[in-house]
């Protein structure tokens, strides 16, 4: 018999309802999409994404800048939420209501962590899982986001404020088609984490370095990767903000609030940086998480729910990201319902900067969410292999594979009795992954590698 744990009690299902019903109204509008499932043959990328007609948003972002802020250890649960009458994320929540905000996104990575988040969203390949991309495909020649830019004339940069050798990140940048990286030595000597500076300081390199090339009329896209709300999540005093009732304090659900509040406050002074020298309302501007903060082993869900006073599934909201697009001039939000993951982002962007992934012949495993009718993404190593996520549901393979396995609702967290309408969904993902793992092991070995 299939059983779905539940984490919650009825007053905070009851809350949960409650806040689905109302989902839509904070960001202006919601995007109304059709939610078929694929039939008994297998779901076609193909079919969903290449021979569509209608191309929402094509090219709404071609000509301007595009900044890419990988938020570190960033969840979707955060957004929205106070605690004593503070916001968690204030400029977040503040952004989502002037952008394109997908809810309903998940982390994909693998034992690489952040670098596989890095690797995933820049080249719509899944993550092997067992082990970091950075290590054993960072010496390949991959077909990047990187290289789709500069392919319209931009100069792609990444900012760090680690050393790049850090995951093995100074073969994945190459890889990856980065102009240059900035990292440890472009920064001040500041000491926030064990990581280096703060994301404050990151910025603020960033900014100035945009700037001067916006200056010279040079068209860039520059990835941020933050550190400052990196595990284990402790704040120095002095850049603290939220004041935490007691029952938080010295806890790390109370660390992980404080980082993550810092975090924002930094993302903040960004986009502030970004208004006064005029690049904002001339850039692209995306936001999403690179993966979990709060760990499901060491963190009851029931426990998140009753100090926040939301619903809190142990892994429905784990692995649950955000991913905000803020189109340039954009006053109005708009809420994306599609489920989507990190595979889904280029395909996404691209589109938005006006590029046609089939006319380039980029063989991409994620798909357009602005532009799909329904969507399917897989996830391996802190699930088993086969569990996906789809408009409806989350789903965990059993022992016997798809015949005891269990299906979630993303929405309600509600366990669904009749699974079977989902075996061409678990048949389809398996495959597609097969697919990726296939495609990336074939790519060529760069030759600056070799010789490095």
């Amino acid at each position: 018999m299939r059983r779905c744990k539940y984490y919650f009690s009825a007053l905070i299902i009851g809350i949960g309802l409650a806040v689905i019903c109302t989902a839509g109204a904070f960001a202006g509008e919601t995007q109304k999409t059709e939610n078929r499932a694929p039939s008994s043959q297998a779901f076609s990328h193909d079919q969903h994404i290449q021979g569509q007609e209608r191309k929402s948003h094509f090219a709404a972002g071609n000509g301007y800048h595009l900044i890419m802020v990988q938020f570190e250890s960033l969840q979707n649960f955060v957004l929205n939420t106070s605690i004593d009458h503070q916001q968690i994320t204030p400029v977040l929540n503040a952004l989502s209501k002037q952008s394109l905000y997908f809810p309903h996104v998940f982390q994909q990575i693998g034992a690489g962590n952040t670098s596989d988040a890095e690797f995933v969203s820049n080249t719509s390949i899944y993550p092997v899982g067992s082990s970091p991309m950075s290590h054993k495909y960072g010496n390949r020649k991959l077909s990047s986001l990187a290289k789709l830019m500069q392919g319209k004339g931009y100069v792609a940069n990444t900012f760090h404020v680690n050393d790049v050798t850090f995951w093995n990140r100074d073969q994945l940048y190459p890889a990856l088609g980065f102009d240059k990286y900035y990292d440890k030595p472009y920064f001040d000597g500041e000491k926030f984490n064990r990581f280096g500076p703060s994301d404050e300081e990151l910025f603020r390199v960033g900014a100035n370095t945009m700037q001067e090339m916006d200056r010279r009329h040079q068209k860039f896209f520059s990835q941020f990767v933050t550190v400052s709300s990196h595990s284990p999540f402790i704040v120095p005093k002095d850049k603290k903000r939220l004041n935490l009732p007691q029952h938080l304090q010295g806890k790390k659900l109370g660390h992980y609030l404080t980082a993550i509040n810092y975090s924002d406050y930094a993302l903040g002074t960004f986009i502030d940086r970004l208004k006064q020298n005029g690049l904002w309302d001339k850039s692209v501007f995306v936001v999403y998480g690179d993966h979990f903060g709060l760990n499901k082993k060491l963190h009851d869900p029931q426990k998140i729910s009753r100090a926040l006073g939301i619903p809190y599934h142990k892994q429905i909201s784990t692995f649950n990201v955000p991913f905000i697009i803020h189109l340039p001039g954009q006053l109005r939000g708009q809420v994306v319902d599609r489920v989507g993951g990190q595979i889904d982002f280029l395909p996404t962007i691209a589109n938005i900067m006006g590029i046609d992934l089939e006319a380039e012949g980029f063989k991409a495993f994620g798909h357009d969410l602005l532009n799909v009718e329904r969507n399917i993404i897989g996830m391996r190593y802190y699930l088993p292999t086969g569990a996906f996520f789809n408009d409806e549901v989350f789903f965990i393979p059993g022992k016997k594979g798809f015949e005891d396995g269990t299906a979630t609702s993303i929405r309600t967290f509600q366990c669904m009795k009749d699974i079977s309408k989902y075996k061409p969904d678990y048949d389809y993902i398996k495959k597609w992954m097969k697919a990726s793992d296939r495609y990336v092991k074939q790519l060529p070995v760069r030759e600056d590698a070799i010789r490095k």
